[in-house]
């Protein structure tokens, strides 16, 4: 446990000096390291903050987390945000609506959230540890999420939101 907990920190060190996200190349054709995920797969159980770090347990290289920023009214037909997220920010852009928020939950935890929920189709996920996208459909709208560790049980939220048809949504690896 103590070697695995120095290996993450020696990451996060190597990722905020070298400003990489351990991605590899975001460039079209690019060899993604996870493979897509097509449909939903096991389910988990939610809440449990004492999962190892590769089923979403706590961030251990990063500060422990602050109280969540304060959240305003939005009103966004077809977001979907698991339980606990606030929006702090909304902006309409063109046919999409860009949500960002903060969700007191590891990216992993947050990519598992979208995993579970009955009635979406998962067309991508992507998860690096300290960052998670999905791209998925609802039966009225296509959304793209992504979630960035900001401490050691928190993470950014950034949404997409737009309609079934219309509306270029960010690809994973790197957009948006």
């Amino acid at each position: 446990m103590i070697a695995r907990s120095w290996l993450v920190g020696v990451v996060l060190m190597l990722t905020l000096v070298t400003g990489c996200s351990g991605t590899g190349s975001s460039a079209p054709g690019a060899d993604s390291p996870s493979p897509s995920v097509r449909s939903s797969a096991t389910k988990v159980p939610s809440g449990d903050t004492n999962l190892p770090i590769d089923e979403g347990g706590p961030l251990v290289a990063l500060p422990e987390c602050q109280p969540a920023p304060p959240a305003i009214e939005a009103d966004v037909p077809g977001l979907l945000l698991p339980k606990g997220a606030v929006v702090t920010e909304v902006e309409q852009q063109g046919p999409l609506v860009f949500v960002q928020g903060y969700v007191d939950q590891t990216p992993i935890q947050v990519r598992m959230f979208y995993q579970r929920v009955d009635g979406l189709e998962l067309f991508e996920i992507e998860d690096e540890i300290y960052e998670a996208e999905a791209l998925f459909a609802g039966p009225e709208f296509r959304s793209y999420v992504k979630a960035q560790a900001q401490c050691q049980q928190g993470s950014l939220l950034v949404v997409y939101v737009g309609p079934d048809r219309g509306g270029q949504l960010p690809q994973l690896g790197g957009a948006g």
